[in-house]
Formats: C-alpha cells, structure tokens, sequence
C-alpha cells in the first residue's frame, strides 16, 4: 500500500485544504494511506473533520526549526509527498534534497506568483519536483510563462468533491439567502456583493439575506460597510465554519466575487449540494457554471450587474431549484472525487 502525505498551509476552512480531506477519503477506497501534514496551528477548524473520517492529520506548534524537522520525519515515512500550495513547497525547500522520495506538486491557484522570492523558490525547487498539476489551464499557463519548468511532467487535473446533497429549505418560502464562502482578503472581493446589494431596489433588499462564512483581514471593512448601509438587508458573519452541512443548508445561492480563481472548491460544493452560482467571469469559473443553465457568470467589480442578477433569481424563485438541479447533475457528471483520485493515483505510480 502506498503512503501519501498530503502536505497543506493550514487546516482552516479552505477550498484546496477541503479537497485534500476528500481525496483522501477516496484514496483509501483505492489501497492509498493518506496522511495530511499541516504547517499550521494544532486545533484548526478542519481537524475535527479529519478526525471524523479517521484521516490521520498533524500539526505541530513548536518554532520553525523545530517544527522544520517533526515534519521532515513525518515527511521520511511516506512513499509519496504531495504539495498542495507554494507556502508548504517554500518551507519544506531546506530539507527537500534530503528528503529523496515522489514528489507530486499542485497549483491550486491561478496566480502567476512572480515575486522574486517565488521565482527563487521554483527555480531551487524544480529539480526535485516529480510532476506538477494544476486546476486550471489558466494556472498552468501562468505558471509556465513566470517560472519555465517546461521539462517537469504537467497536467490540469480537474478538483472534485464528493457528491451527498445537504437538505435545506425551500427557497421560495421565504427570504432569498445569498452566501459567500471563504477567505475575506482582497482578492476575493466580497465588498462588492455589499455594493451590489445597496443598488437593489429596498423592496428586494426587506427580501435579502446575506451571510458571510469566513474570516480575514476585510471582515472589518466588509462589517463597517453593512453598518453604514440604511437598509434592510439580513447580514450575518458566521466566521470560520468548518461544518459544510452547517455552510449549505443556509443558503439559495452562492455569490463569488474574486478577480482570480483557480477551479473554485467553494463553487463545486455549493453545486454539488443543488445551489446555483452567480461568479465572475475569471479563471476556472466558466469551466463550472454554464451562463444561464447552472448559475450566471459577471465581469469582475460589475456591482451594476451583480445586482441585476440577484434581482432576477430574487423576482423568478423557480430558478433557484431549477440551476440547482442543473449544477448538481453538471458537477455530478463531470467533477467526481474518484476522477480525481484516479488521476492521481496514476501520477504517484509512474
């Protein structure tokens, strides 16, 4: 049996850091034995789930050097490391030519990352790198054109979830409950969400409900915007939730506002559980929702047309379950974990 230690950022609430906690679920079906190494904190939010499907999880809080080498033990008793983000890739970089095992490296992002220290990083770093993936033909792009490495085995490999819909409540029955999911920082723009709905008429804003899952370094500008704001609108900061079933069965319709994105986790859970998507026009998000069939796609910081969008599923209830439906079938059809994990599985044997 093949031992894969997943190595990740953090275990907070994360598209790419829930990814990894599904892929490994399913790569035990497949005579895989995951393990998830963590660089943050012991106690993040996703532990708990990784715990409840008994998926072995470390985190060590220690200094860097001390925390450098648990690692690197840990990281000694597998067959297979897989890299799932630049941060992880630049810290484990000390001991990577001690390390001498499969090294698999994904791009969750689309993000070129052309700073100097991760130019650097990739050109120190490329030399022990088995394969790289990425989510994305953007990504792939990007990085190829930023950092070369023409010679490493490539591939876009598509994210998937595990499909098991959440019961949730009718959305004809009463406010329209519109949610954002994720990481407050700029790049994800969720201020414009806000903006969008100060332009809706007040008749659709007593109607409106709007709640934020997450946490970062905006959740102070988005909260001073709301309380600015004489309306109506029902919002509500959740916070960092780890609980998907908690995150979907409160919301219609999910609204993501980012100027770059890989292929959005976030995306793929909200259709998979039979919630349409209004996304920018960015990245990876036109690979998933289908304009007018599984959700609606808007150029990046067009509030005018954001709030055009919200108002049409707002005035045509019907369309919630109707996309709904036709997001989940889509991500059914074509966005399964086991496709993921099988794709893989081929690159940690060869």
């Amino acid at each position: 049996m093949v031992k894969v230690a997943h190595v990740v950022s953090s275990l907070q609430v994360g598209g790419a850091e829930r990814f990894v906690i599904d892929l490994c679920e399913e790569q035990k079906n497949n005579h895989i034995q995951p393990v998830i190494v963590s660089l943050g904190e012991p106690g993040e939010t996703l532990e708990q789930e990784c715990r409840h499907f008994n998926t072995p999880a470390f985190s060590y809080a220690n200094s860097l050097l001390i925390k450098l080498i648990k690692v690197f033990v840990q990281l000694r008793k597998c067959d297979v490391i897989h890299i799932h983000t630049p941060h992880a890739l630049k810290f484990i970089c000390p001991v990577l030519p001690l390390l001498n095992k499969k090294l698999i490296y994904t791009r969750h992002g689309a993000a070129a990352l052309t700073g100097a220290q991760w130019l650097e990083l990739h050109k120190k770093s490329q030399r022990y790198v088995d394969a790289i993936t990425f989510v994305s033909q953007e990504g792939a792009d990007n990085f190829h054109q930023a950092h070369g490495w023409q010679s490493t085995p490539s591939a876009v490999i598509d994210n998937g979830v595990l499909i098991q819909p959440i019961e949730k409540g009718n959305a004809t029955a009463s406010a329209l409950r519109v949610g954002s999911v994720g990481r407050m920082i700029p790049l994800k723009n969720q201020i414009s969400l806000l903006r969008a709905a100060s332009l809706l008429p007040l008749s659709v804003q007593e109607n409106l409900a709007i709640h934020f899952f997450g946490d970062g370094e905006c959740v102070a500008h988005l909260q001073n915007y709301h309380k600015q704001q004489a309306w109506p609108v029902a919002v509500t900061f959740h916070g960092m939730v780890g609980d998907r079933e908690q995150i979907y069965s409160n919301i219609d319709l999910l609204v993501v506002c980012s100027e770059t994105e890989g292929l959005s986790m976030v995306i793929i859970e909200a259709m998979a559980n039979k919630i349409p998507v209004i996304a920018t026009n960015v990245g990876g998000n036109p690979k998933l929702v289908r304009n007018g069939e599984t959700g609606w796609l808007f150029d990046y910081d067009d509030d005018e047309k954001l709030a055009i969008l919200i108002q049409q599923m707002n005035d045509n209830r019907h369309l919630v379950a109707q996309l709904g439906d036709k997001a989940f079938n889509y991500i059914s059809d074509n966005f399964s974990i086991q496709a993921a994990a099988k794709k893989y599985a081929t690159l940690y044997e060869k």
